[in-house]
């Protein structure tokens, strides 16, 4: 859907097409919020849409900072770091937890410009070791793009449009203090995002080369 599609699904589902209730500011804010709402809650295997990668990322004493990675005052979503290139050796990072880090002190695990170890902390990237790497790709899932009473789509899957729907009704029933309405719309958002969710566990492939294996 485009973002005037939604806003005018939105104002039928509120029973205010003329915009008389809720004005259309209001309405998109609702549904750029819900956009992350759901963006934070689906599995990443559902956001395809949004992966893109960040290419030759400079690294700089073993560390690349987001801002360097991907603009100021741009993030990926929660968890949506899915890998790590390094450019200079033309190989994937091995990538760990940060309460892993103490284990690198051990001079078998503490990674090699051949096998070179990434770990993110405090919106920075670090890699071990700290030198032989001096650029880095990126792959990561970015926040959606913002709608606007306009024809472009929606950057979400189209399975995914109509859960940003139901939030950003549940949000704005709240606000006009229809409790009732409100936990109706944001329970057949949360439904759906649970059944996508178990779907996706109890369908995903498994074997060597998978996360886990």
């Amino acid at each position: 859907m485009t973002g005037n599609e939604m806003l005018a699904n939105l104002g039928l589902r509120l029973e205010d097409p003329a915009a008389s209730v809720f004005t259309s500011a209001a309405k998109l804010d609702s549904l750029n919020l819900a956009q992350k709402t759901v963006c934070s809650m689906i599995d990443n295997a559902y956001l395809v849409e949004l992966q893109t990668i960040a290419n030759d990322k400079t690294v700089t004493a073993g560390a690349c900072t987001f801002d360097v990675a991907f603009g100021s005052g741009v993030n990926p979503i929660r968890n949506g770091i899915t890998g790590i290139y390094d450019e200079t050796n033309d190989l994937w990072c091995t990538m760990i937890e940060p309460g892993d880090v103490k284990r690198l002190e051990n001079s078998y695990l503490s990674g090699t410009t051949s096998n070179a170890v990434a770990y993110i902390f405090a919106d920075t990237i670090y890699i071990k070791p700290t030198s032989g790497v001096s650029a880095i790709d990126v792959w990561y899932i970015k926040e959606p793009t913002d709608l606007a009473a306009s024809g472009i789509e929606c950057e979400l899957n189209p399975a995914l449009q109509e859960m940003v729907l139901d939030f950003a009704e549940a949000q704005l029933w709240r606000m006009d203090a229809k409790a009732d309405r409100a936990q109706s719309a944001y329970n057949n958002a949360l439904n759906l995002v649970k059944v996508l969710n178990e779907r996706y566990q109890a369908e995903k492939p498994t074997g060597i080369g998978t996360k886990g294996r």
